[in-house]
């Protein structure tokens, strides 16, 4: 994709994503309003319901007042009606009942004796008519005696709510009139009513009002999950604050109810339709949406115009340095570039500069390899001389120490031997030696010299020319290594030293005389159980590390069939292609056989193993080994024992 592209595409993008996420911003603060709008209708919902519960009770109250008022009149112009005795009275007030909307009147003495009724026609009154037994008698007392004109008898009994009034002579009149009446104004102001007057306002789904012990007072609407709404209502009650809970079919809102004193008395929750916030976020969206749309238009016209502009003379710096890399570049051809008095004009003046300088300079540094290259061909040339003559010498050093070692012990009936040495450099530090010391004593060694190559190939060769100088003139292997560990030291200018192990078998009697200096103990393989254990060990030093040190010897006893092993660290620590080492147990299994084997294949049998373990691993050290099996005293000994 060009640069004009990207710009084009850059600048498009960001101002469609900056639109879209200004609505979304919108979208939740608006949502947001349209809660905490939510919440004020529910606390004015909330605040009707208090101020019309009140004034319900103020109105029931003040008509209560209103009827007993009343009630009082129409006894007072009963009480003052022409005056009649006997049945008249009593079909008066029949009528007056009958007519009106009272229950029922009496007309008593001050003793409270009924001296009337309007149950109807009396002749005379029925012994024992009494009035009812929950009126105050104090009150009555209070009219009949003069204290009071009228008054109002208590509470309602049985629904009737009772006035009395005083008449002459000592007498009352009291009237009763069922509380009844007062229903259709209760029932018209109502909380249901109310609340039912409220539904279906500004998409109000259900309103329910909670005292405040959270028992239900009324409830308008259905469909609404009774844990939610209880749990909204307890947490305004509990809280005395406005709460909300947004469901995906509604949103729950709860305010407090307060008295005239501020206290929380119960809560109102109203259940309002999603569907406006959902309108509201889905119109944000869709006006962002197409408002993105022609910002991107907009933007991709006049990203494209001023990315021309700009990516022009980019396009054109670009085709120059195509052309320097191919040597093609005409500085001329950013002239036009160069005069401009912008940044563009300044950064192809530098890159004019920049490219006459480079040209120049890969002129002169291919100048410079073509001579360094001449040069360095003429000393390759020389190092190849030079490398093919070190490479004769270090073979002929290697043929040298080839030849150094023996190839096979000597020829000898008690006896039979074979090793080896395979060296991890051109030359190798490991040798092993073999020689007779007399007809009846043959001298074993194996020794490992410290370090690689060339020194440890030179050290090697002193090494074993003092061993064995030392071992025709010390008969014992521990005075050999201690007058050769003597001398290696005052001839170790290099500070090299070697692990040396030195034996001496008696061909006539099987026994091994032997001391180590430092060596790997050499392993002995009995015929008689195949067991293969390890010679016991003399610790001593290696040699060339300290002059003048003593060095202990043991002495073996070796039985018809027997057979040394003898070997250096290379082969129990040659390592795999994990770094894991060969080992002295893997060395020990692999000569579990080697009693019933011929010597040549017991060495080649080692070998193996370990190429299998190291499985291409390169060699880290020199493998060294030798094997001498004792096979008893000569036939002549035999023959006289």
């Amino acid at each position: 994709m060009t640069l004009t592209r990207r710009l084009v595409l850059m600048v498009a993008a960001c101002i469609a994503l900056a639109i879209l996420a200004i609505s979304l911003v919108f979208g939740g603060l608006g949502r947001r309003a349209l809660i905490a709008q939510a919440e004020g209708q529910a606390q004015a919902v909330a605040r009707i319901v208090a101020e019309s519960a009140r004034l319900t009770e103020i109105s029931l109250e003040e008509m209560r007042n209103v009827l007993l008022d009343d009630l009082a009149t129409l006894a007072f112009a009963i009480a003052n009606t022409n005056e009649a005795e006997g049945t008249e009275i009593g079909t008066r007030l029949a009528e007056i009942v009958a007519r009106g909307n009272l229950s029922s009147i009496w007309l008593v003495d001050n003793e409270l004796h009924v001296l009337a009724h309007s149950i109807g026609d009396y002749g005379a009154i029925i012994k024992g008519e009494s009035l009812p037994p929950a009126l105050p008698g104090e009150a009555l007392t209070a009219l009949t005696s003069g204290k009071r004109f009228s008054l109002a008898l208590g509470g309602p009994i049985d629904g009737i709510q009772y006035v009395g009034v005083r008449v002459a002579g000592g007498r009352a009149l009291i009237a009763g009139q069922p509380v009844t009446v007062l229903a259709p104004v209760r029932a018209a102001n109502s909380l249901p009513v109310l609340l039912a007057a409220l539904l279906d306002r500004d998409e109000i789904q259900a309103i329910q009002v909670f005292d405040d012990t959270q028992a239900l007072l009324a409830r308008v609407g259905d469909g609404l999950p009774a844990a939610d709404v209880a749990a909204v209502a307890a947490a305004t009650i509990a809280g005395t604050a406005p709460a909300s809970s947004l469901r995906p079919a509604h949103l729950l809102v709860a305010a407090p109810i307060r008295d005239t004193a501020g206290i929380t008395i119960g809560a109102t929750v109203i259940a309002l339709s999603t569907a406006r916030l959902d309108r509201m976020l889905a119109d944000y969206l869709l006006y962002g949406a197409v408002a993105a749309s022609l910002v991107f238009a907009f933007g991709v016209a006049a990203a494209g115009l001023f990315a021309g502009r700009i990516a022009r003379p980019v396009a054109a710096m670009t085709r120059a340095a195509t052309e320097i890399d191919g040597r093609r570049f005409d500085p001329a051809s950013l002239d036009a570039l160069a005069r401009q008095g912008d940044e563009l004009g300044t950064l192809a003046r530098v890159f004019q500069h920049m490219a006459i300088e480079v040209q120049a300079r890969e002129e002169h540094l291919e100048a410079l390899v073509r001579a360094r290259t001449l040069e360095l061909e003429q000393k390759n040339e020389l190092l190849e001389a030079s490398r093919r003559r070190v490479e004769a010498e270090l073979d002929a050093a290697r043929s040298l120490q080839a030849a150094i070692l023996p190839q096979a012990l000597p020829v000898h009936p008690s006896y039979a031997g074979k090793a080896t040495m395979v060296p991890a450099r051109e030359l190798g530090g490991d040798f092993y030696d073999f020689f007779a010391i007399d007809e009846r004593h043959l001298g074993i060694v194996i020794a490992d010299v410290s370090g690689k190559g060339v020194p440890a190939a030179f050290f090697m060769a002193i090494s074993r020319t003092v061993l064995q100088s030392s071992a025709r003139e010390n008969p014992s292997p521990g005075a050999c290594l201690a007058a050769a560990n003597t001398l290696l030291c005052a001839q170790n200018p290099m500070d090299l030293f070697v692990t040396t192990f030195y034996g001496i078998l008696d061909t006539e009697t099987g026994e091994f005389a032997y001391a180590n200096g430092g060596h790997n103990p050499p392993l002995v393989i009995r015929r008689a159980d195949g067991a293969v254990t390890d010679l016991p060990r003399t610790a001593g030093m290696a040699l060339g590390v300290m002059p003048d040190i003593p060095y202990a010897e043991k002495r073996l006893q070796l039985d018809p069939g027997d057979t040394l092993f003898l070997y250096t660290d290379g082969i129990s620590e040659a390592m795999d292609r994990g770094g894991h080492e060969f080992t002295e147990a893997r060395l020990r299994d692999a000569l579990k056989d080697a009693r019933t084997e011929a010597v040549d294949i017991v060495i080649s049998g080692v070998t193996a193993a370990v190429e299998r373990f190291v499985d291409g691993a390169e060699q880290s050290d020199d493998i060294t080994c030798l094997v001498v099996r004792y096979i008893g005293p000569p036939p002549r000994l035999a023959a006289v024992s």
